[in-house]
């Protein structure tokens, strides 16, 4: 039944093949200031280009000038081609598909996903993250990790990241093609993944939604999975502190079906730069912190989760990052953010439980003095948090006390006998 018609990219192919005529519709937009649809129109004949044109589809004008065209081209009782119906049957389609958007479903009928998809697991979902933080702190180093182990396919029990390959997009606002390239080659050389890199790299000036039918295009022609974006600000090209620019950058975003890293930095107070709408529209977001005691030749920083719709709150990440100029080679190393300066960034709640996992059993007051050096901060401002933390681990049997001393839960205790608890439970104390 004709015509035929496929999505491709940002648009459709329509085929009338009694006719041996092909249209290709691309560059589909809303006129500014009306209900108007205009678009790039690339007629066949029997294989050949016959025109390119970018009528109003919604004019009748429009129709009637792309229609005599093709007759001056191709005349239709010469080539047995209805030409008229032709461009009328295709103004209709593209009119009636760009604005039907998604149609409406009852949501029994939405199937339930088994799994939450990972692409990084736990670091970057199958949707919109993003990560943020100072110039300088390896935010784009990160970006290149994430694109290198996703192409690649690498994983490694040292990084604790399980990978789901694909191809990936990276579009760079910020640098070039060839500092991209070198970084990514030095990660491949840090991780000896043994493969030239597919990872196909766009050097991008115009804002994202002003390319973004070529974004389309490439993500279909190439069979794109996953899309980096290097940086947010840049890319959005618009107003970062209002809602109108910032909500059409993500709408445009969603629009692409697939997994999408942001890079994004800090405004002067340490935020998000952007509107509270930069939040609201991701769903993964981590903050990037790095070390002041950082080396030029090995660099430490610690990824803070900060928001995740529909998991729960994940770990901090620490990594080091070790830059050796003789192999021209990057590696990053997974470590204990316990292990770093950032430690005093972790949440009074976590560094009860990871003071005493590391350290042992300890003193209720030696806990507090840790944590309030840890935190920069007088004794008497963390009491409070460390006793709810200790009550919170006491009750989910993770942490226990004997007297004053505070230790892992009882399975990783023995008895001792003489010695009573104030629960008036069974003595324990913390098997050495």
């Amino acid at each position: 039944m004709e015509p035929v018609v496929i999505e491709k990219g940002s648009g459709y192919e329509i085929e009338w093949a009694s006719q041996n005529v092909q249209m290709i519709v691309s560059m589909i937009k809303d006129g500014r200031f009306d209900d108007s649809v205009k678009a790039e129109v690339k007629v066949f004949h029997a294989g050949s280009g016959i025109t390119r044109s970018s009528p109003t589809l919604t004019s009748e004008s429009g129709k009637l000038d792309l229609t005599r065209k093709l007759n001056r081209r191709r005349k239709g009782t010469d080539y047995q081609i209805d030409w008229e119906a032709c461009v009328e049957e295709m103004a209709g389609i593209i009119i009636d598909k760009h604005r039907e958007g998604q149609p409406s479903v009852v949501i029994k009928d939405i199937p339930e996903e088994e799994n939450l998809k990972w692409r990084l697991e736990n670091l970057m979902l199958e949707d919109i993250n993003l990560i943020y933080g100072d110039g300088g702190s390896g935010k784009s180093l990160t970006a290149c990790l994430s694109a290198s182990l996703i192409s690649s396919g690498h994983m490694t029990s040292e990084h604790q990241l399980v990978v789901e390959p694909g191809r990936v997009l990276y579009l760079d606002w910020e640098t070039s093609p060839y500092e991209i390239r070198n970084r990514i080659s030095a990660i491949y050389r840090g991780h000896k993944i043994d493969q030239e890199s597919h990872i196909v790299y766009r050097q991008c000036q115009r804002p994202f939604l002003e390319d973004y039918d070529i974004i389309m295009d490439e993500i279909s022609e190439r069979q794109i999975d996953v899309i980096i974006i290097d940086s947010m600000g840049m890319s959005v090209g618009g107003d970062l502190e209002g809602s109108t620019d910032i909500n059409a950058f993500f709408r445009g975003l969603r629009k692409l079906g697939k997994p999408i890293l942001l890079i994004s930095h800090k405004n002067k107070n340490g935020q998000i730069f952007g509107s509270q709408y930069t939040y609201n529209n991701s769903r993964m977001i981590w903050e990037l912190i790095r070390s002041e005691t950082s080396m030029d030749d090995d660099v430490d920083m610690v990824m803070f989760h900060r928001k995740g719709n529909n998991v729960p709150q994940q770990s901090e990440m620490a990594w080091r990052i070790i830059f050796d100029e003789e192999n021209n080679s990057i590696e990053f190393q997974r470590k204990d953010v316990m292990d770093t300066d950032m430690s005093g960034n972790l949440s009074i709640h976590d560094l009860v439980y990871r003071l005493i996992v590391r350290d042992g059993s300890m003193e209720r007051d030696s806990l507090y003095e840790r944590i309030a050096a840890l935190k920069k901060v007088a004794v008497d401002k963390v009491k409070g948090a460390v006793n709810t933390s200790v009550s919170r681990y006491k009750k989910k049997k993770t942490l226990e006390q004997n007297g004053d001393t505070i230790g892992l839960a009882k399975d990783n205790f023995v008895k001792e006998e003489g010695f009573a608890s104030e629960t008036g439970e069974e003595p324990w104390t913390v098997r050495v």
